[in-house]
């Protein structure tokens, strides 16, 4: 497989609250050319919000393995959770984010976009 971004899309994330996103990984590789679901089954996934790109501290760190993402298997969702705690601990401004795909030794860039933080007015 190959590392070629499937998506870019910018995200917003208020401090001290939930914050979700869910994704659907879709092929077009299929007869008559109708997006079909990538089944996820045996794959791990990691999405990191940084300040900078080149930052090597990250803002947030969202797993498979810390809960913080849910795989959907033959569906091809990829379900991401943020827990107010969590997003209490970022800094407001502006970041960017990815997240990556594993399966086997391949790497998979899914997503990447910038990230927009607010400020928590209610507290």
């Amino acid at each position: 497989m190959t590392n070629i971004w499937k998506l870019q899309r910018d995200i917003e994330i208020v401090q001290g609250k939930t914050w979700e996103a869910k994704f659907r990984y879709l092929s077009l590789c299929s007869a008559g050319r109708k997006p079909v679901a990538v089944n996820l089954t045996g794959y791990t996934a990691r999405m990191v919000v940084r300040e900078c790109a080149e930052d090597s501290a990250y803002l947030l760190n969202l797993t498979t393995e810390n809960g913080g993402i849910t795989l959907g298997g033959v569906a091809g969702t990829i379900d991401i959770d943020a827990t107010p705690t969590q997003t209490s601990n970022l800094t407001a401004g502006d970041g960017v984010y990815e997240i990556e795909l594993y399966v086997g030794s391949d790497v998979i860039g899914f997503a990447k976009g910038n990230a927009k933080i607010y400020q928590e007015i209610v507290r």
